[in-house]
């Protein structure tokens, strides 16, 4: 018998109000780990190769979980791994406050991208499980925002914090966030079987034709993201004596020049081909690398870092929409399918990113390595031949 009264139930509005915490707050300890957790003695002592291992921990642990937890999750709902993963991240973050040995910081990276998996499945899975289907498209769109506002938040944040009270700080503020989000899943979420109207999968989604494409400009787009997160902050710190604080305010430049450009380019989308934003990211990503790369002073680094969040608008919004496509051209149509498309490919991107970077940083050098990457971001545009003409004229 389904349920009828709104104390054992979800309701459409807390569900989306969750999700957006869960996203935002998962995303604000990826960002706070930014400007903090390159800089730690245990870090720099392992080198360049070592620190984007930890940085692709996080990733790695993501794309394992989250086929798991959309098991889970169609069995049993979306309520059991919102909490799995709120006590996952608690624990993550206590770990990151100790500071070291490599092993420990590497589980807690570990942990905190399990965390995710579940959080993210589990937090679009609830909104697909209680919004209607015609309101469903927008409440995901908002919830997925969260992710570059938490990004956005925490660089500067965690600077600000490691500065005033040490690397331990910023993990003790993300304890007390985390606490606020408990209230909120443990007080909203109820029992919710997972949707029925939506029934496909990533596989649905991936099997139509001119997926492949989409795939990889999603992962070239969390790739250019992720790349220097592992390496420019020992390159700022040491070659030029910029704190945690400054550091955290150069990632958050480039978080906010593509949170500002994201919307503006999707805009353009239904009216140029999607190839063009491509290339065009692409380009200003290369460019972004080179001046990060061989930059003698801080404003051409802070310009590479200007094109670098550009890139990531240009390629990262019409991946967005075109995966939506795919997602409406499955049989059956499949949002949340496509949405974990779309998180399994960026994660893949997350995890390819750092290991890259910070093995060609410790083999060649950190200006070296920025070139290498420019040059295989530039080959990459073959594929990009794929990508259809014209959003517009696609179904969906």
């Amino acid at each position: 018998m389904q349920p009828s009264s709104s104390d054992t139930t979800t309701s459409p509005r807390m569900a989306v109000v969750v999700a957006c915490v869960a996203l935002f707050t998962d995303m604000l300890v990826y960002g706070i780990l930014i400007p903090v957790l390159p800089l730690l003695p245990t870090v720099t002592e392992v080198g360049p190769s070592a620190t984007g291992l930890l940085f692709a921990a996080y990733a790695a642990a993501l794309v394992i979980v989250t086929p798991v937890a959309g098991r889970v999750v169609d069995r049993r709902g979306p309520r059991g791994p919102l909490l799995a993963a709120l006590a996952g991240l608690a624990c993550a973050c206590l770990l990151f406050t100790i500071g070291g040995p490599y092993w420990l910081l590497l589980t807690a990276r570990s942990l905190q991208g399990a965390a995710a998996g579940l959080s993210w499945v589990a937090g679009l899975s609830l909104i697909a499980a209680t919004v209607p289907l015609q309101r469903r498209g927008a409440c995901l769109g908002l919830a997925m925002s969260m992710v570059s506002v938490g990004v956005l938040a925490g660089p500067p944040l965690a600077g600000w914090l490691a500065e005033l009270g040490g690397h331990s700080a910023p993990f003790l503020f993300a304890a007390t966030l985390l606490m606020i989000d408990g209230a909120l899943r443990l007080a909203f979420v109820r029992p919710t079987p997972p949707p029925c109207d939506d029934p496909a999968t990533a596989m649905d989604v991936l099997r139509t034709p001119g997926c492949w494409s989409v795939v990889a400009l999603i992962l070239i787009g969390a790739a250019v993201t992720s790349c220097i997160e592992p390496v420019l902050p020992m390159q700022l710190a040491q070659g030029f004596g910029v704190g945690a604080t400054g550091i955290g305010l150069l990632f958050a430049l480039l978080t906010l020049v593509g949170a500002c450009l994201n919307p503006l380019v999707g805009a353009c989308l239904p009216r140029v081909s999607p190839r063009l934003p491509a290339l065009t990211g692409v380009a200003a990503a290369a460019t972004g690398l080179l001046l990060v790369g061989a930059g003698p002073n801080l404003p051409v680094i802070a310009a590479g870092l200007v094109c670098l969040g550009a890139a990531i608008a240009l390629l990262v919004a019409p991946a967005s929409a075109l995966v939506g496509v795919q997602g409406a051209k499955a049989t059956p149509p499949a949002i949340g399918g496509a949405y974990s498309l779309y998180n399994l490919a960026y994660a893949g991107g997350l995890f390819i990113g750092p290991t890259l970077s910070g093995t060609l940083t410790e083999r060649i050098g950190f200006a070296p390595a920025c070139l290498a990457m420019a040059s295989l971001l530039v080959l990459s545009t073959a594929m990009f031949t794929r990508l259809p003409r014209k959003l517009a004229a696609m179904p969906g």
